[in-house]
């Protein structure tokens, strides 16, 4: 049923649900967004990365970073919005969140590896 003004179809023409739906559709949002955007992975320094390995270890930097994933990657997934639009926005905001999740995680993981390289190799210097 459509409004007294508009009708249905005039409302939503085909060409512009096609677009969205078989065009451009997301693929085309992040277009827009590509030159704000950085290019390069985000990954600290390897001597930051080392640290940060090294701090997970320790019963207060794995209580830190246990309380980063629970305020961001953990929390429930909430993205329905009033419309469309407050959803995309909702959605877009939590992979923001869960963006700088997976930064400190990916850093960690990065530093594990640098300390392996770093230790020394069958037992020689202990």
């Amino acid at each position: 049923m459509s409004g007294p003004f508009i009708p249905a179809r005039a409302g939503q023409p085909f060409d512009l649900l096609e677009q969205g739906a078989a065009g451009n559709g997301w693929d085309g949002v992040e277009d827009l967004f590509k030159p704000f955007l950085q290019t390069s992975e985000l990954q600290p320094k390897d001597n930051l990365a080392r640290f940060m390995a090294a701090l997970r270890h320790t019963p207060e930097g794995r209580e830190m970073f246990e309380w980063m994933m629970d305020i961001s990657i953990r929390q429930p997934l909430r993205v329905t919005g009033a419309s469309l639009e407050q959803t995309a926005l909702q959605a877009a905001a939590r992979q923001g969140i869960n963006g700088f999740a997976e930064a400190i995680l990916n850093a960690i993981a990065h530093g594990e590896k640098l300390l392996m390289q770093a230790k020394p190799q069958n037992g020689a210097g202990e």
